[in-house]
């Protein structure tokens, strides 16, 4: 799993981390596989939970103590709606879920074959 990244959403800029533990920890939460719950945010389908755990999770996840995460969505909920919100939310969980490797399993593409 990746590490933590440093993000700009409505309550600063913090690391988020989702990992294993915490994308089950978010799954438990929503009571939806994680992919279900990034289809909720982008098809503006989403239930607050979706939004505000996906954002206190990822927080915790980077290393932020658990009584601050939930400072920190509650200020951010005091300046966005939580609309504007889903946004961070879905890109945080994308983020974690879904990139790119250099490494490309199976066979090479046409000429480039593997050095031995």
């Amino acid at each position: 799993m990746r590490g933590s990244e440093y993000i700009i959403w409505p309550g600063g800029e913090h690391p988020f981390r989702l990992g294993i533990g915490e994308l089950r920890a978010l799954e438990q939460r929503c009571d939806a596989g994680v992919a279900v719950i990034l289809m909720r945010l982008l098809g503006q389908q989403w239930k607050i939970d979706d939004v505000v755990s996906t954002l206190r999770i990822g927080l915790m996840g980077g290393g932020m103590a658990e009584r601050d995460a939930q400072k920190a969505i509650e200020a951010a909920m005091d300046v966005s709606s939580p609309y504007s919100l889903s946004v961070p939310a879905a890109s945080i969980l994308t983020k974690f879920i879904m990139w790119e490797t250099d490494d490309q399993p199976g066979e090479p593409q046409a000429g480039m074959a593997k050095e031995s």
